[in-house]
C-alpha cells in the first residue's frame, strides 16, 4: 500500500516532460512550454533553430516577438545558425514574425551598457559570416542613429 501511495505521487513528475524539437514543432505548446522553447532557442542551439520556421507559421503577435527576441539572443551565440533562420523568415511568408529587419537590430535600438556589449559582440560575430553583411548593415544603422540621439 505504502508502494502504490508513494507511485501515484511520484507518477506527475515522471509524466510531465519538456518539450524536444521535434514536439514543440508539431503541438500546441502551453504558456510554460512556449517560454522553455524560447529559452532553448535564445541559446542558438541548432535543433531549436531549426524548428523556428514552423513555431514562426503558428506564432500570434506575443509569440512572434517572443520568438524575435530569442532569435536576437541568440544572434552573437550562433551567428551562421540565426542566419540562416532569417533567411527562411525573410520570405515573408510569416505574418507575424519578422526577419533580418527586427531581428539583427532589436537588442541596439536604445542606449545603455546592455546595448552597447550587444552591439560589440553581434558586430564582431556578423563580420566573420560571409552571409551576414544585411544583417550587420541594418545593425551598424540602427546603432549609429541610437549614439547620435543621446
Amino acid at each position: 500500500m505504502k508502494n502504490l501511495l508513494l507511485g501515484l505521487l511520484l507518477l506527475p513528475g515522471i509524466v510531465i516532460a519538456a518539450p524536444t524539437p521535434e514536439s514543440a514543432a508539431t503541438g500546441n505548446l502551453s504558456v510554460t512550454d512556449w517560454q522553455y522553447v524560447t529559452q532553448k532557442i535564445s541559446e542558438g542551439q541548432k535543433e531549436w533553430l531549426d524548428i523556428v520556421p514552423a513555431l514562426a507559421s503558428k506564432a500570434n503577435h506575443q509569440q512572434a516577438d517572443q520568438l524575435e527576441d530569442a532569435l536576437a539572443t541568440a544572434l552573437p551565440i550562433n551567428t551562421k545558425g540565426v542566419l540562416s533562420v532569417l533567411r527562411v523568415l525573410d520570405s515573408g511568408r510569416y505574418p507575424e514574425v519578422q526577419g533580418t529587419n527586427i531581428v539583427c537590430v532589436q537588442k541596439v535600438a536604445s542606449s545603455g551598457k546592455a546595448s552597447e556589449s550587444y552591439y560589440r559582440d553581434t558586430r564582431l560575430a556578423l563580420l566573420d559570416e560571409p552571409e551576414g553583411a544585411q544583417c550587420l548593415w541594418n545593425l551598424e544603422g540602427v546603432w549609429e542613429e541610437v549614439k547620435h540621439g543621446q
